[in-house]
């Protein structure tokens, strides 16, 4: 046991570490130049080198003890402050996840609405398309633009939401309903396999995030703004890929497992008596 808990520990400062410290340490890095440099000087690097060679005057004075306090006082200020950002840009996953999912909120509602019926549209054409003609072709293009009707301005909406409109459509469930019941009945590797899929998911959105801080320091330093489009655009992709995984998987999970669920809430059913002596037996007269 005390093996298993110290592995465990290991892992969880490694994913702790990797996760929220080294993101952090990046963006420290790159938020110092923007408040070194500035809109003005943004491209002055022997400023920005100036800075960093200013850690190391107090050792060329001759003050080594002070050099070497201030190198520990910076990095035991540094692992928190990047665990701290690395927490708010997690933090920013939800809203991030809003808007790459959408409807998007006020004031681009009504773009949103816009972009959700072109796609629609486009949808609509090519699925028309493909039932008069029965061409597969038309089908990978309808496909490729969602798997079902649009609701949302992005595919990755859709493809999120595709699971719920597909599995009520295959088998008439409300899958919202289903999906608490159904998960305790799953085995351990299935939930795995569903939580690694739904984290990878998560830490797409989570880089979403830190795109969000990365443009944030525009403000103060441009460079910041394509850093920030080069990391939304990785997000975006990964975020693609990961719900496309996930969505798939949640699907097969119910194809699989629906039917064990469905045994285990059969009829006949306890009957509210049989509810309400269980209880008071349980209670053990309490």
């Amino acid at each position: 046991m005390t093996g298993f808990l110290a592995e465990l520990g290991r892992k969880l400062a490694e994913r702790w570490f990797t996760l929220l410290v080294l993101p952090g340490l990046a963006y420290l890095l790159v938020a110092a130049a923007a408040f070194r440099l500035g809109q003005g000087d943004w491209h002055d690097g022997r400023a920005l080198w100036d800075g960093f060679t200013a850690l190391t005057e107090a050792g060329e004075s001759g003050h080594q003890d002070a050099l070497a306090t201030r190198a520990v006082l910076l990095v035991l200020a540094a692992v928190p402050v990047s665990a701290a950002l690395g927490l708010l840009a997690q933090a920013l996953a939800g809203p991030v996840e809003r808007t790459l999912c959408g409807p998007w909120p006020r004031p681009f509602a009504g773009l949103s609405a816009r972009r959700t019926r072109r796609r629609a549209d486009a949808w609509t054409a090519e699925d028309t398309a493909y039932r008069e003609h029965r061409d597969p072709e038309r089908a990978a293009r309808r496909n490729a633009l969602s798997l079902i009707p649009p609701e949302h301005p992005t595919r990755l909406g859709d493809r999120l939401r595709a699971p719920a409109v597909r599995l009520r459509q295959e088998y008439g469930i409300d899958l919202a309903t289903v999906w608490p019941r159904l998960w305790l009945l799953l085995p351990t590797p299935t939930r795995d396999t569903l939580t690694e899929a739904r984290t990878r998911l998560d830490t797409a959105f989570t880089l979403g995030g830190w795109a969000v801080l990365y443009l944030a320091l525009a403000v103060r330093w441009w460079p910041a703004a394509p850093i920030a489009l080069l990391v939304a655009v990785v997000a975006q992709r990964r975020a693609a890929v990961a719900a496309e995984v996930y969505a798939e998987l949640v699907e097969a999970t119910v194809d699989l497992h629906l039917d064990r669920l469905h045994t285990r809430l059969a009829e006949p059913r306890p009957s509210p008596q049989q509810g309400r002596a269980l209880t008071e037996r349980l209670r053990r007269g309490l």
